[in-house]
Order: C-alpha cells, then sequence, then structure tokens
C-alpha cells in the first residue's frame, strides 16, 4: 500500500510503494508510452518522448465528474532527468490549477530491494495553491497502486 506524506507547507507531497519488479521494469513501465497506455486505460491520449528535453502530455475525460470545473483534464510537462532504471524527473502542468502555467516537479527515484523496487514519488512545487496538494496527496497513491498492480499481475 502506498504510503504519502504532504510537507506543512503544502509545497511537497511525497509518495512511496514498494513494488516485487525489478527497477528496470518499473522504469519502463513508468516511461514507455506502450506500457502506460495499457497500465493506465482512462487515459484518452498518452504521448511522450522519453528522453531529456522530451515532452510528455496526456487528456482524460472527466465531464460525467468535472474536476475544478475541467471536463477533460491535460497535463503536460518535459523531461529534466532521464537516468535509467534508478531516476526520472519531468515537469508537471495541469489546466485545471487556478494558474495553468505553474510549473510543478514530479521526480520518480527507484531503489532496488531484495524483493524487488522501492519506489519514491516527489511532487514539488505546490505552494501556491495549497489544495491542488491536498489533491495530489489524494491521487499518487492510486496511481503508485495502479502501477504495482499492474506490474505484479
Amino acid at each position: 500500500m502506498a504510503q504519502t506524506i504532504v510537507t506543512p507547507d503544502h509545497d511537497v507531497v511525497v509518495t512511496e510503494i514498494d513494488i516485487a519488479a525489478p527497477p528496470e521494469r518499473v522504469f519502463k513501465a513508468i516511461t514507455d508510452p506502450d506500457e502506460i497506455r495499457r497500465r493506465s486505460p482512462q487515459l484518452d491520449i498518452y504521448e511522450s518522448e522519453p528522453r531529456v528535453g522530451g515532452r510528455w502530455f496526456f487528456e482524460m475525460d472527466c465531464s460525467k465528474n468535472p474536476h475544478h470545473g475541467v471536463t477533460r483534464i491535460r497535463h503536460e510537462g518535459q523531461f529534466l532527468e532521464f537516468d535509467p532504471p534508478r531516476l526520472l524527473v519531468h515537469t508537471w502542468l495541469a489546466n485545471f490549477h487556478k494558474d495553468p502555467a505553474m510549473q510543478t516537479i514530479v521526480r520518480w527515484e527507484l531503489t532496488r530491494t531484495k524483493t524487488g523496487t522501492h519506489v519514491k514519488l516527489t511532487h514539488s512545487g505546490l505552494a501556491a495553491e495549497p489544495a491542488i496538494a491536498k489533491d495530489y496527496a489524494g491521487g499518487w497513491p492510486g496511481v503508485l497502486e495502479e502501477l504495482k498492480k499492474f506490474l505484479e499481475r
């Protein structure tokens, strides 16, 4: 089960989970566009260029349950660090933020364990919109649990 903390200033959300799969497999599952589309069928669109400087984006319909008044969620960004199989860092923008141009950072750290991989996801730069930190603290555990389920099936 994923564990999440939010810093007191609401700037950082940290979510961690252990997955019974090697780091190489976990890294592929978080970077390969075909893998992401397979493990996240709720995404209508997912495109990426998995390399430093490459762009990524996804969209999904939420018209039945609008999120902060948005009926189609879009997240996008650019890869800043790409060091398989241990580190992935990318920018993160979301169309439902009060300021859709507010750029935050998502950092995936993968550490080999005796039974697989420890995944630590850190989403930072959220202090300007404290309510959004709460949303991500509720969302990232589901993403990591989905990843675990996909890799351990």
